[in-house]
């Protein structure tokens, strides 16, 4: 198979990259290697969505026969535990709109922008991932509904207004993006994500990213184990 890993920084990925024997250099943005007779890439976007989306805008469409997103996520729901690791079905570009007044307009139900996305998107501008896999370590894992944000929330009113109007499990910086680049190249995708924190007024005490991250690096090696050629 022909496998396309994307993470936002080579730190989401160094226990991945060691499991593939990867030399990870900061400055470079592209790796290719052979794991258990499958082709792999491993493309570092940059951190959040414009990054992500650039990067993504470059791949070929039907280039790869799955994709898989690497990262960590902040959790809005507290029934997901710390370093649990997630398949986010759903996301949303959040703060794609208008504010009018006190309420917040998804860009998508004003009718703008409809032109190029394929139905890809919905009024509420989320992104529905319709990929399908035999693959039981992702099929096993949890299903979430995310948000991404250009600004990670820690504000406890800001918070509250997210969480009434789009019900998020999760948030991160790229996952929307990382969908609507593969879906609109029509490359089946993944987004796995390890909790490294609560969506809560910021306390950097609280989070665990060293441990999300080896969480979901384990998990996505996994994944891969059981990928048949």
């Amino acid at each position: 198979m022909k496998i396309l890993l994307v993470a936002a920084t080579h730190a989401e990925v160094t226990p991945l990259a060691v499991a593939l024997t990867l030399d990870l250099d900061k400055h470079r943005h592209r790796y290719q290697c052979a794991y258990k007779g499958h082709e792999i890439t491993l493309l570092i976007t940059g951190v959040g969505m414009v990054a992500t989306a650039f990067q993504m805008g470059n791949l070929e469409a039907k280039s790869y026969d799955v994709t898989l997103n690497v990262g960590i996520a902040g959790s809005f729901n507290r029934a997901f535990a710390i370093g649990e690791v997630l398949n986010i079905t759903t996301d949303c570009f959040s703060e794609l709109g208008a504010d009018y007044g006190e309420r917040f307009i998804p860009l998508y139900s004003m009718d703008f922008a409809k032109e190029f996305d394929n139905g890809i998107i919905n009024k509420n501008c989320e992104i529905q991932n319709t990929s399908q896999t035999t693959n039981n370590h992702i099929i096993h894992l949890k299903q979430a509904k995310g948000i991404t944000v250009n600004t990670i929330n820690g504000n406890e009113e800001r918070i509250e207004k997210v969480a009434k109007q789009f019900s998020p499990d999760v948030e991160s910086m790229e996952g929307a993006a990382f969908l609507y680049g593969c879906m609109l190249k029509e490359i089946p995708c993944f987004q796995i994500r390890g909790i490294s924190n609560y969506i809560e007024p910021r306390n950097l005490n609280n989070w665990n990213i060293p441990f999300a991250i080896s969480m979901v690096n384990r998990v996505v090696v996994a994944i891969l184990d059981e990928f048949q050629n």
